[in-house]
């Protein structure tokens, strides 16, 4: 070590001297934990601020575990059933939290291999099975619960912690040098227009709530909670928030999305059900038809505008085409798994029903996504026939960037 290197710190010490598998083991029970550690401390903390019903000091601190433990399984795939009434909406707050705890834990515990990563992910997966089995030990026979939540902690951790090595070591995954240039761009374009449509929803549901602070007011209002309890619920909502940004998306792509049997949120359409007392609800949409109901003009713009910023990289040639129909079959599964994720239960009839019909959505969203990536390809097109009718001097048309990479 260099005279003037600075010293190792503890972390950095600890970790050298772990075997490599052992670096792996460690990052999946820590990002349980700390994941789990997140929604229950909130439970706890409101449960002993509480005042009791009946007047005595005595705090439930096993109901509000349990409760807590549900709610950090029904972020991780596993329906809460009570009374006969299941939910099953996903939080979908949870899984990106989980996925953000464990790159962080990864980042700093993982180590450069196939190893550290495959046992980061079944640590994982693991502890989310036992805590699974242990909260459904009464109730779950089959081990359908243990089942679903190992498959979907395994999915959460296994870009997760990829992430984390990425970002620790700065590996990359080869097998993506291999792959066609246009392969390469058009999943380059997909993914950036779906991020594009995501943060155009993110402000859409922000708007909707501003426009429904007074319902969302009214309701924190009526159920008198506490500052502890209304804390709680707080972050309980904030889980949510995902949740509510991806019907938004569905509400722009123009389908909309159902909160009950027998309503319907859509931009030219708004039939409202009967919605749980809870604040985060009032953020649902309140307007519909007017100039709301060409919200699906969005997604053509925000597909055009995606597809000028890459217009160098792709050009406009048969392979930027088919680079395009990579990119429209990623936006397909983007929105395929934003919809079926987003959608569940909500409690007993009408609740039974929350979220959108993924085939519309998939369909009209990929539609209205291939009329703004042909707009900007044929006015393109067009803009260069003209010059060449015109005898204007040609335009210096630059190889795409994934045409020269693939040839070098």
């Amino acid at each position: 070590m260099p005279a003037d290197a600075p010293a190792p710190s503890r972390l950095e010490r600890l970790r050298d001297a772990l075997p490599g598998w052992a670096g792996g083991v460690l990052t999946g029970i820590q990002g349980a934990l700390l994941s789990y550690l997140v929604v229950l401390a909130p439970a706890l903390a409101a449960i002993a601020g509480a005042p009791s019903l009946d007047g005595s000091a005595t705090v439930d601190w096993g109901g509000a575990s349990t409760v807590a433990t549900h709610v950090w399984l029904l972020g991780h795939g596993v329906p809460v059933v009570a009374g006969g009434v299941t939910v099953s909406l996903v939080p979908l707050g949870l899984p990106l939290l989980s996925g953000l705890i464990l790159a962080g834990v990864a980042r700093r515990f993982a180590t450069k291999s196939w190893i550290s990563w495959a046992l980061a992910c079944a640590s994982f997966a693991a502890s989310a099975g036992l805590i699974a089995g242990l909260a459904t030990a009464a109730t779950d026979a089959t081990g359908d619960s243990v089942a679903r939540a190992m498959t979907v902690a395994a999915v959460i951790a296994a870009p997760a912690v990829a992430i984390g090595i990425w970002r620790a070591y700065g590996a990359r995954l080869h097998l993506l040098d291999r792959l066609p240039g246009e392969v390469r761009g058009g999943l380059r374009l997909g993914l950036a227009t779906l991020g594009l449509l995501w943060l155009a929803a993110g402000a859409l549901s922000a708007a909707f709530a501003v426009l429904g602070r007074d319902g969302i007011a009214e309701m924190a209002t009526g159920l008198g909670l506490d500052p502890l309890g209304a804390g709680a619920l707080a972050i309980a909502e904030l889980a949510y928030v995902p949740t509510m940004v991806a019907w938004a998306l569905t509400w722009m792509i123009g389908p909309g999305f159902v909160v009950g049997t027998g309503s319907l949120y859509a931009p030219d359409t708004l039939t409202a059900g009967t919605v749980p007392e809870v604040p985060l609800l009032g953020a649902l949409p309140t307007v519909a038809g007017g100039w709301w109901a060409w919200a699906p003009v969005g997604v053509v713009v925000i597909a055009a505008i995606v597809r000028i910023a890459l217009r160098w990289r792709l050009g406009i040639d048969w392979a930027s085409a088919r680079a395009g129909g990579v990119a429209l079959a990623s936006v397909a599964v983007g929105l395929t798994a934003v919809t079926v994720l987003s959608r569940g239960s909500l409690g007993a009839p009408p609740l039974d029903v929350a979220g959108a019909e993924p085939v519309p959505v998939v369909i009209l969203g990929t539609s209205l996504t291939a009329l703004g990536y042909a707009a900007v390809w044929g006015t393109m097109l067009l803009w260069r026939w003209v010059r060449a009718r015109t005898g204007a001097s040609a335009p210096v048309v630059h190889e795409p960037a994934e045409a020269r990479a693939t040839a070098s």
